[in-house]
Order: C-alpha cells, then structure tokens, then sequence
C-alpha cells in the first residue's frame, strides 16, 4: 500500500469513526525538546489523528486536555499499537 492511500484511508477511518468512543488501550510516551515527558492512555485515533497531523505538518495536537505543540514534540512512542 503507497503512503498516500495509507493516510487517505486514515482520513476515513476518522471521519467514520466520529464522537465515538473507543477504548484507550494504546499508551503513548511523548517526549519534548524540553526533556519533558506526557504519558496517556489514548485509543487508535489519536495514533491515526498524530500520523495524519506530522503529514500535514500541523502545529497542534489536542488530546485529553493537552495542547500539543508539535514544534516542541522530539518523540511519540506508542506501545501497545499491536493490541
């Protein structure tokens, strides 16, 4: 599959997915330029929201009450993506 049907089915997926709420089963480690470190708990669209947002190479992230500044994000790692 080529990046550009990858990210256009991720679009979907969003769009599909709407205000449902979906479990939090993923746990994401982010990392800022400041040696600050968030960890959340978030489902399988913030994963595809954050992949599609570094894409487009967007500003902001919101999340649970965080204001993501990707400028300032040095890392996201996701565990438990797979599950």
């Amino acid at each position: 599959m080529d990046k550009e049907k990858l990210f256009k089915e991720l679009e979907q997926l969003i769009k599909e997915i709407g205000d449902k709420q979906l479990p939090k089963n993923i746990e994401v480690n982010i990392t800022y330029s400041t040696g600050e470190k968030d960890v959340l708990k978030v489902s399988e669209v913030f994963w595809a929201n954050a992949l599609i947002a570094t894409k487009n190479r967007d500003k902001y992230l919101y999340i649970q009450d965080h204001l993501i500044s990707l400028d300032h994000v040095v890392k996201m790692q996701f565990k438990n993506l797979n599950n």
